[in-house]
């Protein structure tokens, strides 16, 4: 009985142990596909479908070290795509009865900073301007006291500050023209976002280059070689001296 017991229990843990390295691969694949979404500036794509992965996870929930690290995965993403969106409002921080931050999670600490100063950056009035920036800088203080190594949040934070005392000395009339530092991105007619994105502000040519003088050759396909085989031939050469 003892010989037949101890590989029924061990067929049973292997297949519990394949069943959770099968559940882990399936909910990996996902996330690939949304962080995919993600880096190709698919902001609207990546909002539905990790809402839908969400929803989806099922049984992943409760899978130790998968299913936590999934949903604070998907979070993360979801938020970085609100950002880039200008959905500002969106990005909360996880907060008490009180109202006191008991988020622990350093992205969404950092996107909502990074949000609020983003929004704070639209105020025509002055000294609102100034309230939203002083809330701004207690938020990056959050996110180093939460991650004391965070060099994103460190330099945030003494720019943030900066802003907000330059704000506060400048004139009203100064104040009013240098507003809008910064305009929230949306989706432009064509492939991709209008202003910067996650990788970066969009390249082109520098200001006042004639680009009438830079010519594009495309090499000619196989069959177009063959229908002109003189193509691309040289002139006779004429021998010196």
């Amino acid at each position: 009985m003892k010989s037949v017991a101890a590989p029924l229990v061990a067929a049973v843990v292997l297949a519990l142990v394949g069943a959770g390295f099968w559940v882990a691969g399936q909910t990996e694949r996902r996330l690939a596909d949304v962080h995919n979404e993600l880096a190709t500036l698919q902001y609207a794509a990546v909002t539905t479908d990790s809402e839908d992965v969400e929803q989806q996870l099922g049984v992943a929930r409760r899978v130790p070290q998968v299913g936590a690290a999934a949903m604070t995965d998907l979070r993360d993403v979801r938020a970085t795509a609100d950002y880039w969106r200008g959905g500002y409002a969106s990005i909360t921080p996880q907060k008490d009865v009180n109202g006191a931050v008991t988020e622990t999670d350093p992205d969404i600490l950092l996107l909502s900073a990074n949000a609020a100063f983003r929004a704070s950056q639209s105020d025509a009035n002055r000294a609102t301007a100034l309230r939203r920036l002083d809330a701004v800088v207690k938020n990056y203080a959050d996110v180093l006291r939460n991650s004391p190594g965070h060099v994103d949040a460190a330099y945030n934070y003494e720019y943030a500050i900066r802003v907000r005392d330059n704000l506060a000395k400048a004139r009203p009339a100064a104040s009013r023209s240098a507003r809008l530092l910064a305009k929230p991105a949306h989706e432009s007619a064509g492939d991709l976002p209008a202003g910067p994105t996650l990788h970066g502000r969009p390249g082109g040519p520098p200001a006042a280059t004639d680009m009438a003088q830079f010519k594009i050759v495309i090499p000619k396909r196989g069959e177009e070689r063959k229908e002109n085989p003189e193509a691309g031939k040289g002139g006779v050469k004429v021998r010196k001296g």
